[in-house]
């Protein structure tokens, strides 16, 4: 992008941060992701070749400063990239505010919501053992339709395919319905009283999976404008 030719601090900080994905690509950063293939998670339809481009700019501007592990490259806010935090969340503020989502077919993407929804789910939640819970979108093609999330005492983790392990839980939803129940438009247990959302499986866990699965802890409360 061509820079605006202004010394005004706002037409600077657009020439870095206002480029397609820019800011998304931020609020994974600012939400714990590290790796390449975790910011990918959260910009599923970004290429992999256009997210690189769009993290070597930022690092360019000392936004984001990159390092190599054993493991592979890892990614991390510098003072300045933190320092974004406010403005990130007040976007998500605003947009939930003024400019929400009707939910139609085009803003829909279960992985894209159950990685958004990893994010905030306490691990150790039902205990020391482990839980498995099978999520599945029966409207979606074959291909989207299956997702696993298993919950260890200390981690939570969302597999694209069959980790292996017995399912305790399966969770059966209309993926508009769970969405409108993240972002504050719907309640679980409302969804769970028409059929839009059912639970299977033995009783002392499936009663805590609504209050467990919650909603946007920042941005389900902000009413509509």
């Amino acid at each position: 992008m061509s820079g605006y030719g202004q010394f005004c601090p706002v037409s600077k900080a657009t020439e870095i941060l206002c480029q397609r994905w820019t800011p998304l690509i931020l609020r994974e950063l600012l939400s714990g992701s590290s790796r390449f293939n975790e910011i990918r998670r959260g910009v599923p339809t970004c290429s992999p070749a256009l997210v690189s481009k769009r993290l070597k700019e930022l690092e360019a501007a000392g936004v984001v400063v990159r390092s190599v592990t054993d493991e592979g490259p890892v990614y991390a806010l510098t003072p300045a990239g933190r320092e974004l935090f406010p403005l990130i969340q007040g976007l998500g503020v605003w947009g939930q505010r003024w400019a929400r989502s009707e939910y139609g077919p085009d803003d829909l993407d279960p992985g894209l919501l159950l990685w958004d929804v990893r994010r905030f789910l306490a691990p150790g939640a039902f205990g020391e053992r482990r839980v498995v819970i099978q999520m599945i979108f029966p409207s979606l093609p074959a291909k989207y339709r299956y997702y696993w999330v298993v919950v260890d005492a200390d981690d939570v983790d969302l597999c694209l395919t069959d980790p292996g392990f017995e399912i305790d839980v399966v969770l059966d939803a209309d993926l508009r319905s769970l969405t409108q129940v993240w972002m504050g438009d719907d309640r679980f247990v409302d969804a769970l009283a028409d059929g839009r959302i059912t639970l299977t499986g033995p009783r002392e866990v499936t009663r805590r999976i609504p209050d467990w699965f919650g909603q946007h802890p920042i941005l389900a409360s902000v009413e509509r404008g």
